[in-house]
């Protein structure tokens, strides 16, 4: 089971790293909304499951609602806060990029920081 939640992870890591790339190299200001780290971990978590279980297999249901239990959501709340972040732009890529650390972290990846000298040198 490991296993398969390595893949997947690696494979989430790397699809979300595609797809906010753009925005990345764009640039962020410094006034992008801070996500909401109950959703960050639900979502994660629900994609896990989704990805060891299916989408619909009965153990994936109840995996699915295990982990939207333990975050206090309903499915209908989740797909309700999911929808938000979806439907404001200023909020997606705080969002996924929150998404890709945690799933970095789970993979014991370390954090990517800025060089301050780097700057410095640019001035």
């Amino acid at each position: 089971m490991m296993r398969r939640l390595s893949s997947f992870a690696l494979f989430a890591a790397f699809a979300v790293a595609v797809a906010t790339a753009p925005a990345v190299l764009v640039g962020c200001g410094n006034d992008a909304p801070t996500p909401d780290e109950r959703l960050v971990s639900a979502y994660v978590e629900v994609r896990m499951v989704e990805q060891t279980y299916g989408g619909e297999s009965p153990a994936a249901r109840l995996a699915r609602k295990t982990v939207l239990e333990k975050y206090g959501y309903t499915r209908e709340s989740f797909a309700a806060a999911c929808d938000k972040v979806l439907d404001d732009e200023t909020m997606w890529v705080p969002f996924q990029q929150a998404v890709v650390d945690r799933i970095d972290s789970l993979l014991g990846i370390p954090k990517a920081t800025k060089d301050p000298k780097k700057k410095e040198d640019k001035k």
